[in-house]
């Protein structure tokens, strides 16, 4: 696997688009699937916290607001790109992404890019009108526009933000594609996590390049740079090795404030409490007290 460029994995942990935990101090992260991992990926945080809240609000409303097709990709675009030729870190992301699609997508290999709803968007957008492709709007209920015509058999490339367990290619994107006509000729996508979702794509033979694969090497590359220490790394690894050996080593027994209860989310704290429910990494059998500590701790927690 090659390297991310360096900036670009510094502009990850700069920008906080990926957030390593405090083991000292907490808070744990806990993920979708109800589990929990030393590290959470946001990826359009890498053109700014503020500038990528404002862009999702908006696109959220023009969405919403703006029923004629043709209005609201006019308005998407305009927005995207407005904010694209004014951000440095927007820029670098892009020029990235152009640079790694050229040279594993040759000329000729598609003739559009989608995106999805939503955070795709805000990189598919830019990556089209620079390379001067035409642009396909996919959206959740698995319909699709585009401001140019298009030809049954067409190819795509789709462009998305992260890759974790590849759900919405399958439960979305792709259905849509093929329910259009069109062909899909892989993907390019800013940042993946782990291997699930890649390993999905592969086994379905769909061709799938990454800026950044956030796996093992990705934190090696950021210790041998000096961006994240040796005692982060060593953690990490053992993740990466074994949640579960990484769960029983750095979270059981540990004093509940340091899952930090009163301040979670409602999704985190409904995560943590399907965890310390259903035990799915069969960690209770060792710590049978400290999974009654933490279950009473969630039950009186306001």
């Amino acid at each position: 696997m090659s390297e991310a460029p360096n900036s670009l994995v510094k502009l990850i942990l700069d920008s906080k688009a990926l957030s390593i935990w405090n083991r000292k101090t907490g808070p744990v992260f806990w993920y979708a699937a109800g589990v929990p991992g030393p590290f959470y990926l946001n990826t359009e945080l890498m053109i700014g916290r503020e500038l990528s809240e404002q862009l999702l609000d908006k696109i959220t409303a023009i969405v919403a607001e703006i029923p004629d097709l043709a209005a609201r990709a006019a308005q998407l675009n305009t927005l995207m790109m407005d904010a694209y030729r004014q951000n440095a870190d927007y820029k670098t992301v892009i020029k990235a992404m152009i640079e790694t699609t050229q040279a594993a997508f040759p000329t000729g290999t598609y003739t559009a890019i989608s995106g999805g709803e939503r955070r795709d968007w805000l990189f598919s957008i830019p990556l089209a009108t620079e390379l001067g492709i035409k642009h396909i709007y996919l959206f959740k209920n698995q319909s699709l526009f585009c401001t140019e015509p298009l030809q049954a058999g067409e190819k795509t490339l789709h462009v998305s933000d992260l890759i974790n367990n590849a759900a919405s290619y399958f439960d979305v994107w792709l259905p849509a594609l093929q329910k259009a006509g069109l062909k899909f000729a892989g993907t390019i996508t800013v940042n993946t996590r782990g291997l699930a979702g890649v390993k999905r794509m592969e086994e379905a033979g769909h061709k799938l390049v990454a800026l950044n694969r956030v796996e093992l090497p990705f934190f090696q590359q950021s210790c041998d740079s000096g961006l994240i220490d040796k005692d982060t790394l060593d953690e990490i690894a053992v993740y990466f090795t074994s949640p579960q050996e990484w769960a029983g080593r750095y979270l059981m027994d540990r004093d509940p404030a340091l899952f930090d209860i009163a301040h979670l989310d409602k999704k985190s704290f409904e995560r943590m409490k399907s965890f310390f429910t259903q035990d799915p990494w069969d960690l209770r059998e060792k710590h049978a007290a400290f999974f009654d500590k933490m279950l009473n701790a969630l039950h009186t927690s306001p």
